[in-house]
C-alpha cells in the first residue's frame, strides 16, 4: 500500500515537473517587442492606443515596452550604437524627411517578402515609404504641406482671390508688407520651407539628381529676391522660434506650413480668421511635399516578420483616430478622414490634392540640409554673392548623384 502512494507521489511529482517545464518553455517562447518614438506627452498617450491589445491579437508576444527618446536629433545620434550593441528597439516610429538615412545605412528592413496588406491606407502616403522598389514603412499620417493665408490681413488689403502662383504671392506681398507685418514667412532656417519653392517651381531634390536644375535655380532667385525687397521674413528676424509663432502673432500674412499649424493658431490666435490654400506654382503647378510618419523595423530586431505584422495592427483605424484626436495628425488611413475633418474643417483643402504631392526627397546625407541652409543664410544675413545657380552647383558637386 505504501509502495502505491509512493509511486503515485512520484508521477505527480513528475507531471508537476514536466507541467512547469511546458510553462517554462511557453514563456520562454514569448517575445519581447519595443516600440521607439519621440515626442511630447501627446505621443505618449497615441503610443500606449497604437500598443493595446497586441498581446491577444499576436499570442507569441509577452510583452511591448514603449521608449521614448528625448527629441528627434537624439534619435538619429543614438540609434546606429544602439542597433550595434543589440539595444535597439524593434519598431520605430519615423518620418519621411529623413528616412532615406536610414535605408542607405542600411538600418532600417524592407518589408515585401512579410505579405502585409496596406490597401486600406492611401495610395500617396504607401509611396512615400517606396525607395527603389522596396516598401520600408507603414504609413500612419499623411500631410500635405500647405500655404496659410491670414484672411483678416488679406481681406483689409481688399486683395480678392487667393494667389495660385507664386507672382501673384510676390504681388500681394507688396500690397501686405507694412508696418509691423511681412508678406510672407519663409523659415530658411528648414529646408522644408525652401523645399516647397522648389518642388512648386518644378524642381526639386529627387535624391540629389537634379539638385542644380534650372527649376531649382528659378525657385532660389525667387526666395533671394523675396528678402532683397523685403517682403519676406524669418522665424529669426521676427524674434520668435519657428514660422508657426510668427504667423500667428500677425507679423506675416502668408507662410508655407502644415496640419501643425492647427494646434498654434488655437492656442496662440484664436480669434484670428485664416485658411489654408494649395501650394501656389511657378506655373500654376502644386508640388507640395507629403509629410509621413510610419512604422519601420530596424535591422538586427530577432522575429522581422512578427515584427512588421505588428506594426501593421499598431496602424489601424482605431489607433490612428486617437492620433488624429491627440496631436491632430492627419490620418494615412481614408476611413478615418471623416473624423480627422469634423476636429479640422479647415484642412478639407488638403483632400484635393493628397494624390499629388510626393515625398521630401532629400538627398541621404543629412550634411546636405545643413550645408543648403547656411548657404542660403549667407547671401540673406552674410552678404554672399553667390549666385543661386553657384550655390546649387557646388551642392550638386558635392551630394549630387
Amino acid at each position: 500500500m505504501k509502495m502505491k502512494k509512493m509511486v503515485a507521489m512520484l508521477l505527480m511529482m513528475v507531471m508537476c515537473v514536466s507541467l512547469l517545464g511546458v510553462a517554462t518553455a511557453e514563456s520562454a517562447e514569448k517575445v519581447t517587442l519595443t516600440v521607439g518614438y519621440w515626442g511630447s506627452s501627446g505621443e505618449d498617450k497615441a503610443f500606449a492606443k497604437a500598443i493595446e491589445g497586441i498581446m491577444e491579437q499576436f499570442p507569441e508576444v509577452g510583452e511591448v515596452k514603449l521608449q521614448q527618446y528625448p527629441g528627434v536629433a537624439d534619435f538619429y545620434q543614438r540609434l546606429p550604437g544602439e542597433i550595434a550593441a543589440g539595444t535597439a528597439p524593434d519598431i520605430v516610429n519615423i518620418t519621411n524627411e529623413q528616412h532615406l538615412q536610414l535605408i542607405d545605412q542600411g538600418l532600417v528592413i524592407a518589408l515585401d517578402d512579410f505579405n502585409l496588406d496596406m490597401s486600406a491606407l492611401s495610395e500617396s502616403s504607401v509611396n512615400v515609404w517606396n525607395y527603389d522598389g522596396k516598401q520600408y514603412g507603414i504609413p500612419t499620417t499623411a500631410a500635405p504641406a500647405t500655404f496659410a493665408v491670414n484672411v483678416d490681413l488679406w481681406t483689409a488689403a481688399d486683395l480678392g482671390e487667393y494667389p495660385t502662383t507664386w507672382e501673384e504671392v510676390y504681388e500681394a506681398s507688396k500690397v501686405l508688407t507694412k508696418d509691423d507685418v511681412v508678406g510672407v514667412c519663409l523659415d530658411i532656417g528648414n529646408i522644408f520651407h525652401p523645399t516647397q519653392y522648389m518642388n512648386s517651381f518644378g524642381g526639386g531634390w529627387n535624391g540629389g539628381t537634379t539638385i542644380n536644375s534650372k527649376e531649382n535655380v528659378d525657385a532660389l532667385t525667387f526666395i533671394f529676391k523675396m528678402f532683397e525687397e523685403g517682403l519676406a521674413t524669418t522665424a529669426k528676424d521676427a524674434g520668435k522660434s519657428w514660422d508657426g509663432e510668427v504667423f500667428a502673432a500677425g507679423q506675416s500674412a502668408m507662410s508655407t506650413g502644415g496640419t501643425w499649424y492647427v494646434g498654434t493658431m488655437s492656442a496662440s490666435a484664436p480669434d484670428t480668421n485664416y485658411t489654408f490654400i494649395p501650394m501656389p506654382g511657378g506655373d500654376g503647378n502644386n508640388g507640395a511635399t507629403l509629410h509621413s510618419y510610419a512604422y519601420a523595423v530596424l535591422t538586427g530586431t530577432k522575429n522581422e516578420e512578427l515584427a512588421a505584422k505588428v506594426a501593421l495592427y499598431m496602424a489601424r483605424p482605431e489607433y490612428q483616430v486617437a492620433n488624429a484626436e491627440i496631436t491632430g495628425g492627419r490620418p494615412s488611413d481614408p476611413s478615418v478622414m471623416e473624423t480627422f475633418l469634423e476636429l479640422n474643417p479647415e484642412l478639407a483643402v488638403l483632400n484635393d490634392y493628397e494624390a499629388t504631392a510626393t515625398g521630401f526627397n532629400y538627398p541621404s546625407d543629412l550634411q546636405f540640409q545643413t550645408d543648403f541652409t547656411s548657404a542660403l543664410e549667407g547671401v540673406i544675413y552674410g552678404g554672399d554673392t553667390t549666385t543661386p545657380q553657384e550655390i546649387l552647383d557646388a551642392l550638386f558637386e558635392a551630394y549630387g548623384n
